[in-house]
């Protein structure tokens, strides 16, 4: 293999990993917030016949969440708003259906409101710090998840998304930090394993990077990112079955044709 595509590979990998990382931080806070509903509940509310009315609507709205229906669940969340605007609840599901179309400007708003409401809740923080790195607001990222981190420390994915963002700024002793501490808290998972190896390999340790990539396959077979990783840092150390095997796998697991170009390429070239 000549020394050019070498250099081609090197580069691939290395924004390929950064732009996943990205993707992780955004989908696995969404789904964090959607599947710990149950911490919204507010102490000293009180349910009068119309909020209870209220209540069924924003248990239908959930379940559109669940199901994908988000431009449903808004509507139905507005709805809500309009009846009552003293609980924070509302504000907060609907910013996550708005997150989840894309709509990041709307959802920060909506997260807004919540946090006005209630400021010690730590989902709207989360989520609105998730928001910010979508609009590229890094800054005010790593504010929204320092405080949501003051409010539950013990929570790994709060960790894992600060880390990102210090990442994305290039403060990388403070990203590894919060890889360190999320993987603590949790060792298997997925996004902080998967973040901690880019950093590692950004940083040149590259037998530490493959660790993290292997381990975070381990904890879930089906994910296709750390494959493509894993296997092109084995191109470079001229891993070729290994690096075949990997590029392969990526290629089977994963439905981005971008990608699955490139894994295809680095084949022919292996070839």
């Amino acid at each position: 293999m000549t020394t050019e595509p070498k250099r081609s590979n090197k580069q691939a990998l290395f924004w390929g990993v950064i732009i996943g990382g990205g993707v992780f931080l955004l989908v696995l806070l969404v789904g964090f917030g959607v599947t710990t509903f149950q911490k919204s509940e507010q102490v000293g509310q009180q349910q009068t016949s119309d909020n209870q009315q209220s209540l069924v609507l924003e248990a239908a709205a959930k379940d559109q969440i669940d199901l994908g229906n988000y431009e449903s669940a808004i509507s139905i969340l507005t709805e809500v708003i309009e009846q009552t605007t003293e609980r924070s609840e509302p504000y907060y599901y609907r910013a996550v259906a708005y997150s989840a179309l894309g709509q990041y400007e709307e959802s920060v708003s909506d997260f807004d409101a919540a946090i006005e409401i209630n400021p010690h809740w730590s989902l709207p923080l989360a989520g609105r710090g998730s928001a910010h790195v979508a609009l590229g607001e890094l800054d005010a990222a790593i504010d929204d998840f320092s405080k949501a981190i003051n409010l539950e420390p013990d929570q790994a994915m709060l960790y894992s998304n600060r880390g990102q963002a210090y990442h994305q700024l290039g403060k990388l002793a403070q990203a590894r930090d919060d890889y360190n501490l999320a993987l603590d808290l949790n060792p298997g998972m997925v996004a902080a394993r998967f973040n901690r190896g880019v950093l590692l390999y950004a940083l040149g340790k590259t037998d530490m990077a493959i660790e993290d990539f292997t381990r975070a396959i381990a904890s879930d077979p089906h994910n296709a990112p750390p494959y493509f990783n894993r296997g092109m840092i084995y191109v470079e150390l001229g891993q070729i079955e290994e690096a075949r095997a990997d590029l392969k796998q990526f290629i089977e697991l994963t439905d981005d044709a971008e990608w699955k170009a490139l894994a295809l390429d680095a084949l022919a070239d292996l070839e």
